[in-house]
């Protein structure tokens, strides 16, 4: 009996052995793929670690610069580093990995972001994919006013206000609120938006909020103070859309086709606000953020090139109504006057800019998990076959956008290699371009994104020089769970004479008047504290400072 008993435990300790060690380290399809460790073989633990410690992103572009375009990562991952890997995975149709709808649900509601079967993120795609177009977006009257409105009324008028006393302003934080301003307006009508240039006390809080609400699990933060704010929004916007109600506002431009496709496709009234709710609230946090951290890295990498500031000056007055503040100084436009949509948009210099600093500075650095499908044979990647299906494959924009085959110098932030770049050359720098994500899940606002980036800044370029005035460096780095703090920086108005805009200021001397023209210029100052080291962390990424030498 002993010995059947010994026997029955040692083929169940065999059978375990080949199972957890034996087969996924030296038999599985894998098994011939460059791994991290050895561990990684059996066990996930270790890039969990990294991801837990917040430098996933890092360790793994590390390993691709050591072991090539495919490395594996744990027993059933693996990440892909190529134009043909981002091919076969993002426009292969890969459906993405259960990660997303474990992270990012909101109101216990899955939206288009959290969807993880192509045919149901189809169906919900086709609703507003029309509202982000870039022909929809250039003849959008709804977003010609809110332009109005948030870029001439709002953002210049704070940057120049403070400007002209000398008055710090963080712009990290005003970036913020105009790319939530922009995106709430053109969901739910521009007097149901959230006015975070107008509400700078409560934005402040909001962010506050926001940086715990961001590290909380679907459970944890349902229901919260961030959910019941979207849906006090969306309760206004819906009750603007009444035909009785008569409203100074630009209409619910989102909010409106969302709610009447999905009660079209028969939702349950019960969860309707809910469904619509979670839509809205993915769009306004992707919507803020990604703009704000691009906008600000570009203003920090032109703040140390004044003649590249030159250059897009000059190219932003060619404009048939450049974006001059005060409005008043051109006295042949109206005050309310914008420069053509496509104009801004076909300025080859301005979309070199900002097309370097998505390359160089992505705003989601992170991987995007997809799985392998179950198919016959199994999938065939980098050279790799017989990859079987459920496998966690993904890409990263931090490393694809530093293959230095198709990015010459990576590490350097180069507008002109946009500009440069021959037919051939140009193309494959696009398809290899991962800012917004690829194929049919990429996002779905990227053309929104895009725009509110580019009149943010021409409006600052057209009216300011900015610069650097303490010698400072900023890092992005992964995600920090445990950051609280959110990076800074800052914007003042120094004079220089120099003829530019606003018109001539009369000023009085002692003897006679004078006429002198100035040209406004910026400082961006990153703030500091007197410490050790001082981190300023913002969920998505951090700025590390050097140890401070000086104080505001």
């Amino acid at each position: 009996m002993l010995a059947i008993t010994f026997i029955g435990i040692l083929v169940l300790s065999l059978a375990l052995l080949y199972k957890y060690v034996l087969e996924p380290a030296f038999f599985s399809p894998l098994a011939k793929i460059p791994v991290a460790n050895f561990w990684c073989t059996i066990s996930s633990q270790w890039i969990e670690k990294r991801r837990a410690d917040g430098c996933e992103t890092r360790t793994i572009f590390a390993l691709h610069q050591k072991y090539g375009s495919i490395v594996r990562l744990g027993p059933k991952e693996i990440s892909v580093n190529s134009p043909d890997g981002l091919r076969i995975i993002y426009l292969g149709g890969f459906e993405k990995h259960h990660w997303y709808a474990d992270v990012f649900v909101n109101y216990m509601m899955r939206n288009m972001f959290t969807m993880l079967d192509r045919k149901a993120h189809s169906v919900r795609k086709r609703h507003v994919s029309n509202l982000y177009s870039k022909s929809y977006l250039d003849e959008s009257v709804d977003l010609h006013l809110i332009t109005i409105d948030l870029i001439l009324h709002q953002f210049l008028p704070a940057i120049d206000a403070a400007a002209c006393d000398n008055r710090p302003i963080d712009m990290f934080d005003l970036l913020q609120a105009l790319g939530m301003d922009f995106v709430t307006a053109y969901h739910f009508g521009s007097a149901n938006g959230a006015r975070f240039l107008e509400k700078v006390e409560y934005r402040r809080h909001w962010f506050e909020t926001y940086a715990t609400f961001s590290r909380q699990s679907p459970k944890e933060r349902a229901n919260g103070e961030i959910e019941q704010w979207c849906m006090a929004m969306c309760k206004a916007a819906e009750d603007e859309m009444h035909p009785e109600k008569f409203s100074s506002s630009t209409q619910p431009v989102v909010y409106g086709k969302l709610l009447q496709c999905l009660r079209a496709n028969g939702a349950d009234p019960q969860q309707l606000s809910k469904m619509a709710g979670s839509e809205a609230l993915d769009h306004i946090i992707a919507g803020h953020e990604t703009s704000a951290i691009t906008v600000t890295y570009l203003m920090y990498e032109m703040s140390q090139r004044l003649s590249l500031q030159n250059e897009l000056r000059q190219e932003l007055q060619t404009l048939s109504c450049p974006l001059r503040y005060p409005r008043g100084s051109d006295a042949t436009r109206g005050e309310d006057e914008l420069p053509a949509a496509k104009e801004i948009d076909k300025l080859p210099l301005l979309d070199a800019i900002l097309q370097e600093t998505l390359r160089h500075h992505s705003a989601g650095l992170g991987p995007q998990p997809r799985v392998t499908p179950d198919v016959p044979g199994g999938s065939s990647i980098e050279g790799y076959n017989n990859i079987p299906g459920g496998i966690r494959v993904s890409s990263n924009p931090y490393s694809v956008h530093r293959i230095a085959e198709v990015f010459p110098e990576p590490d350097d932030w180069l507008p002109e290699r946009w500009l440069t770049a021959d037919e051939k050359k140009l193309e494959q720098m696009k398809r290899c371009f991962f800012a917004f994500g690829a194929g049919g899940r990429m996002c779905v606002g990227s053309n929104f994104a895009m725009k509110v980036m580019k009149l943010a800044t021409a409006a600052v370029y057209t009216n300011y020089t900015t610069f650097v005035a303490e010698e400072s460096d900023m890092e992005q780095v992964d995600s920090e769970p445990r950051a609280k703090e959110y990076p800074r920086m800052c914007m003042t108005r120094t004079q220089q004479k120099k003829a530019l805009f606003p018109p001539p200021i009369i000023k009085q001397g002692w003897e006679k008047q004078v006429q002198v023209q100035y040209l406004p210029t910026a400082k961006m100052i990153p703030l500091v504290r007197r410490s050790k080291w001082q981190i300023y962390a913002f969920p998505a990424f951090r700025f590390i400072f050097p140890p401070p030498t000086w104080t505001l």
